[in-house]
């Protein structure tokens, strides 16, 4: 996520020069052509140029309100998982104790249990989070906001096994890298111990029904990630906003000549600089649309995971009592992730 209020040209520059360049020189030699070398057909009425540059900024209107919904929707969904997790550690500390236990548990043992849930959980949803991060087959190798991320060694989002083993015994981490679903098996993990408890009687049954319910909530929001993740924006409307734009930009030019010859000869060159800021503008409302529709990308405009992962290890963990927290993660070069 890009927090400054303001995009620096050296992030524009990388995806916009190439375009820009393209447009200078094409809008040049169709001016060239027209007065140099008597071409004078090629200019062609304005108004059905605009009417076309009318229909084509309502269509990338539309595909850029439905790639926002996708990136909210999923800011959603990991804001239900910081209620949801805040719900789950409260709900540890609170509803584990010893008040029917059947055997006799010492203070610290009773401590190490609600630690091992809460642990637990923390792995879980940086699990959830590298799942998330990994690259579909599907998703083209071409943002350039994916690379900038690339080459910032602190935004590398760990690898599944190192990151389980912080929170989690070895042979639970072995377990877990081995699934095909790491994720969903350590929420089935939870449910397990929580049944274990249950039995011993350190959760009566209305509190092991209400821990329950919270573990199919993240299983619903794990769901609706998946659900994005695996989905991708809908290619009959990618694949043809991205025709029309081309087709809009390629004619523009044309259409510029006319409008500019009524001003005079000598006025023919600014359709140069004219048809370049146009061309630019809808080229880049394409790829600010192209750029939201995966918010789980590792893009810049990525969902932040590992600034919220790390929010809810802080929570969770000073519910526990513990005083040696981690610091939150902080922007670099104003991106977040």
């Amino acid at each position: 996520m890009y927090t400054a209020k303001r995009i620096p040209f050296r992030i524009i520059a990388p995806f916009a020069w190439r375009a820009v360049l393209f447009f200078v020189v094409y809008s040049s030699v169709i001016c060239a052509l027209y007065l140099w070398a008597g071409w004078t057909f090629l200019a062609v009425p304005f108004v059905p140029i605009a009417t076309i540059g009318t229909a084509v900024a309502f269509y990338i209107g539309f595909k850029s309100n439905s790639s926002y919904e996708r990136l909210w929707e999923a800011r959603r969904i990991w804001g239900s998982l910081v209620n949801a997790s805040r719900s789950w550690g409260l709900a540890v500390m609170d509803f584990i104790s010893m008040m029917n236990a059947q055997v006799c548990y010492s203070p610290a043992d009773l401590y190490r249990v609600q630690q091992i849930l809460i642990y637990r959980h923390i792995a879980y949803l940086n699990a959830l989070r590298i799942q998330l991060r990994s690259r579909p087959i599907w998703q083209e190798d071409t943002d350039i906001g994916a690379h900038i991320v690339e080459k910032q060694h602190a935004f590398n989002h760990g690898q599944l096994d190192k990151e389980l083993s912080l929170f989690l015994h070895d042979d639970e981490v072995e377990y877990f890298v081995e699934r095909q679903n790491p994720a969903t098996q350590i929420i089935k993990c939870q449910s397990k111990q929580l049944r274990e408890l249950r039995t011993a009687g350190l959760i009566s049954e209305y509190y092991h029904v209400e821990m329950e319910r919270l573990l199919n909530e993240f299983y619903n929001q794990q769901g609706a990630c998946e659900r994005i993740k695996s989905f991708p924006f809908p290619r009959q409307y990618a694949f043809f906003s991205s025709l029309f734009v081309k087709l809009f930009i390629a004619i523009l030019p044309f259409g510029l000549l006319t409008e500019m010859s009524k001003v005079g000869i000598t006025h023919l060159w600014l359709t140069v600089p004219f048809y370049t800021v146009i061309a630019w503008v809808f080229y880049t409302m394409e790829v600010v649309g192209d750029t939201s529709e995966n918010p789980f990308e590792n893009s810049i405009n990525d969902i932040p995971m590992t600034a919220i992962c790390r929010n809810i290890e802080i929570d969770l963990r000073e519910m526990l009592g513990e005083t040696e927290l981690p610091q939150r993660v902080q922007p670099v070069d104003n991106i977040l992730m």
